[in-house]
């Protein structure tokens, strides 16, 4: 008894570094992953008229076999942060969102692009395409949305800190 009780302890260890060292290569292995700040300079926005952004912080983040996505914004003339959170899968299946104009996204991902397809009560609103420069520096998000008929767009170029 006391042979298969040790072995069982070896298997839990083996088994916890095996899931941990995952979750670190999955971090590792994604090029999304880290703190990304807008360089607003090189960045675009049609925004129908709204205000435009003037900083944004995205951190992308494993968490299990999912990714957390968290975006701090800053609007002109505005001193208040606009916060969206969601945690979601590169599976296409639409995952719940706060602090957006929408309520739901869903990813997909090809390589070093992500696209992103948000909905508001099941109706697709916007489209995001996410792409990470060869070097990982760089990430390029091209937008394109329609706010109840008023439509607007976006290149935002992030660099990462």
């Amino acid at each position: 008894m006391r042979r298969s009780t040790s072995y069982a302890g070896v298997v839990a260890i083996v088994v916890g570094i095996m899931l941990s060292f995952g979750s670190f290569v999955f971090a590792q292995a994604d090029p999304f992953m880290g703190t990304w700040e807008l360089n607003a300079q090189k960045s675009t926005f049609e925004t129908g008229g709204g205000p435009g952004v003037r900083k944004r912080t995205l951190v992308i983040a494993a968490k299990g076999d999912m990714i957390s996505h968290v975006q701090d914004s800053f609007r002109v003339g505005q001193d208040a942060v606009v916060k969206v959170l969601l945690e979601a899968k590169y599976d296409g299946k639409d995952y719940p969102v706060t602090g957006a104009a929408f309520d739901t996204v869903a990813f997909t991902r090809t390589g070093n692009k992500l696209e992103r397809v948000a909905k508001n009560r099941g109706m697709q609103v916007e489209t995001a395409t996410y792409t990470v420069a060869p070097n990982g520096k760089t990430m390029t998000v091209v937008t394109k949305g329609d706010n109840y008929g008023v439509m607007y767009g976006s290149t935002q170029i992030f660099e990462k800190q």
